[in-house]
């Protein structure tokens, strides 16, 4: 879709949420989230991906978001890429976070409030709400909207000399630097015959990084993993209230760490009662079909 539709919309406010929310959680924790805000770097190096880069570039234009043309020869000059890449379009405001860091930082702000994260099986819906005011339900459920379970397998390198610091996309792939890892994803597989890691698609994925990047030949890898992305019809997250006191923050696919600022802020305001459901995202929307 283009940068009008509600799911864009709330990318855009999310990811300019990000800045300020890595400074709290760091602030608050004690710990950097490995927040970056050097730009991303959109590679094509087919006419199919030329046309799609320029599509993106229409369509961060219409909504007044910043993008650049990169002279390829430069950009080949200083990141490394490959001599295939025909044209490169800089995303200033494209930024990166460190998970793993996040994830932590939640888990000590935890331990620092009087609280701890717990897995655990629920019986039924009823057994929580006897017992808290508010519930939100966020692993993702048909009950909550979520239709699908997509799989995506990932594996990550070791950092070696040369690598620029800045992330990469190509296709429907990336390339992202950490402090201590280089990221290299993702697949997003609608049918699957196990939720595990096959080697022959996580080494095409290094492949297929290695034709960008040639350098990362020399990286060795670190660990490969797979994972379950709870998506709904449409490609739409759920976020809001499906019944009295209970919430619903799922389905976001490959977006959670990007729409997990906007996200928080609609649930808290949910929880307290200070807004509604936006239509697009309501757990209702769909809610003839899971009856």
């Amino acid at each position: 879709g283009g940068a009008g539709t509600p799911l864009a919309r709330l990318c855009y406010e999310s990811a300019a949420l990000w800045t300020g929310f890595a400074r709290d959680l760091a602030c608050e924790c004690g710990m950097p989230v490995g927040y970056r805000a050097a730009p991303t770097f959109a590679l094509a190096r087919t006419i199919d991906e030329n046309d799609r880069l320029a599509g993106l570039a229409a369509t961060l234009a219409d909504a007044g978001h910043r993008f650049a043309w990169r002279r390829t020869a430069e950009v080949r000059d200083r990141l490394g890429v490959s001599a295939k890449v025909q044209s490169v379009l800089e995303l200033p405001d494209d930024h990166q976070v460190d998970n793993r860091r996040v994830l932590q930082a939640f888990r000590r702000y935890g331990e620092q409030g009087g609280f701890r994260i717990e897995r655990r099986a629920v019986s039924s819906r009823d057994d929580l709400g006897d017992r808290f005011d508010a519930i939100v339900w966020s692993r993702g459920t048909r009950e909550t909207g979520v239709e699908a379970l997509v799989k995506g397998q990932a594996l990550a390198l070791q950092p070696v000399p040369g690598l620029p610091a800045e992330v990469l996309r190509f296709g429907s792939g990336y390339i992202v630097p950490k402090a201590d890892r280089v990221v290299i994803g993702a697949t997003s597989e609608e049918t699957f015959a196990h939720s595990g890691v096959r080697a022959d698609t996580t080494q095409a994925l290094r492949d297929a990084a290695i034709a960008v990047l040639p350098e990362l030949r020399h990286a060795p890898v670190l660990e490969t993993w797979a994972g379950l992305r709870p998506k709904r019809a449409g490609g739409l997250p759920v976020i809001g209230e499906l019944a009295p006191g209970e919430f619903v923050a799922a389905a976001h696919h490959r977006n959670g760490i990007l729409l997990a600022p906007a996200t928080a802020s609609r649930i808290a305001d949910m929880v307290e009662g200070d807004a509604e459901a936006e239509g697009a995202f309501s757990p209702h929307r769909l809610q003839a079909s899971y009856n």
